[in-house]
């Protein structure tokens, strides 16, 4: 696999934009992973304040 992967990297013209894509998709694929997490935090900690209300302090 590394070897078709350097194969295909030395070939002219370099494919730049299959790099950039698996890039893009990668990129994507981890910011929706992380922004889908903090909904669910968000959604379900109940440790997280709401909107208006007073700070109290969480005993440890």
């Amino acid at each position: 696999m590394i070897n078709a992967a350097r194969l295909e990297m030395a070939r002219e013209p370099m494919v730049w934009w299959s790099l950039a894509s698996a890039f893009g998709f990668m990129f994507l694929l981890v910011l929706s992973a992380n922004l889908f997490a903090d909904a669910v935090r968000d959604g379900f900690d109940p440790r997280v304040r709401m909107p208006g209300a007073r700070a109290t302090r969480v005993p440890s």
